[in-house]
């Protein structure tokens, strides 16, 4: 044992703690330690970060795809992406905020998680948060509404500006669920004309409410629906939904030289040849990717900026539908179950301000 060893013990029972909630195997939610909440070390921003006390976090389907596909077991990972919080301490070269900013982010995958009091953060991944939005409201809109920006942006190469698209037409595979939520108003913002499928009443209604030009019933023939009221090809696709079970209707009702883009991970092979004769593209959107490779985080928070004017401006509005009061074990595995049962409107927001409304 090192003659150091009984000072760095005695220096980690005194460092500060903080509670977080989070899994230590792939448990099924019905479980009674799915989730487990524990004390661990509050964290201490490095060069280029920021600590921030969260105010709230919304549940995200990758933070489900983490846990049931969790294999270090006895490890403790707290999950979670999305969060809006207050700017605690700041480390080194840190320019663009102060203590006590309110920002919204989210983080990156190989980090502790936002189900806990406190989180670290690479300042360039991070915005100031919409002034016109509560903390709950806001904590529906960062990993959303960059995938949004990110399909317009990355994938079909649009501008994101009003009216910068003219006579364009995109279909949304799932408009009714987080990404399609933001999708559709950002989609409208620019000048696209939105075509979304529903698989009800209540989600046909919520995506009109966003601004959707026309609804499909995903029960019945997408082509037949679109056939019908005119569209039989379109410009644009993102499919958020289900690859595997829409790639025919994307090859079949892609124009040509149009682009699709995709969010789900396919289970089996899919024919991308079928693209190559019309001059179709097809492109992955993968939020994490820019923080798991260290790649061009900065666009991140400006992305992030951006959505925050378009709130604040009342050009977007936020899509959280369902709200859980405190960071606890219940609140949490209460706001998972929600998003785990596919037919979530919007986002699920957990509030961890217990004493405030």
């Amino acid at each position: 044992m090192s003659i150091l060893t009984p000072f760095k013990n005695l220096m980690q029972r005194f460092q500060p703690k903080m509670m977080a909630v989070g899994i230590n195997h792939n448990a099924e939610l019905s479980e009674k330690d799915a989730f487990i909440s524990r004390q661990i070390p509050k964290p201490k921003p490095a060069e280029g970060e920021l600590l921030v006390k969260i105010s709230a976090s919304s549940v995200n389907p990758i933070d489900i795809k983490t846990r049931v596909n969790y294999h270090l077991d006895g490890i403790f990972k707290v999950l979670g992406l999305d969060a809006v919080g207050e700017v605690e301490a700041l480390g080194k070269n840190v320019d663009d905020f102060v203590v006590g900013d309110q920002v919204f982010y989210t983080g990156t995958q190989p980090q502790i998680g936002t189900n806990a009091q406190y989180q670290v953060i690479k300042a360039a991944l991070v915005a100031h948060a919409p002034r016109e939005l509560s903390a709950s409201q806001a904590a529906a809109m960062p990993l959303t509404s960059i995938t949004a920006y990110d399909i317009l942006h990355q994938a079909f190469g649009l501008t994101v500006e009003r009216d910068s698209v003219q006579d364009k037409t995109l279909l949304i595979i799932n408009g009714a669920g987080g990404v399609g939520s933001i999708l559709i108003q950002l989609a409208k913002y620019i000048g696209l004309t939105v075509i979304a499928t529903a698989g009800n009443k209540e989600s046909r209604a919520w995506e009109e409410g966003l601004g959707a030009d026309h609804v499909l019933d995903y029960h019945e023939d997408l082509a037949g629906q679109l056939s019908k009221l005119g569209y039989p090809k379109v410009d644009y696709i993102a499919n958020l939904q289900d690859t595997d079970a829409y790639w025919d209707l994307m090859v079949n009702t892609i124009k040509p030289f149009g682009r699709i883009a995709g969010i789900v991970t396919n289970t089996k092979p899919v024919d991308i040849g079928a693209l190559k004769e019309i001059g179709a593209q097809f492109t992955w959107v993968f939020i994490l990717a820019r923080g798991n490779f260290n790649h061009n985080l900065q666009e991140q928070g400006d992305i992030l900026t951006k959505i925050a004017t378009l709130l604040d401006e009342g050009e977007l509005k936020s899509t959280a539908t369902k709200f859980y009061q405190g960071l606890s074990v219940e609140s949490l595995k209460q706001a998972t179950k929600i998003v785990e049962g596919h037919h979530t409107l919007g986002k699920v927001v957990i509030d961890y301000q217990e004493d405030e409304q």
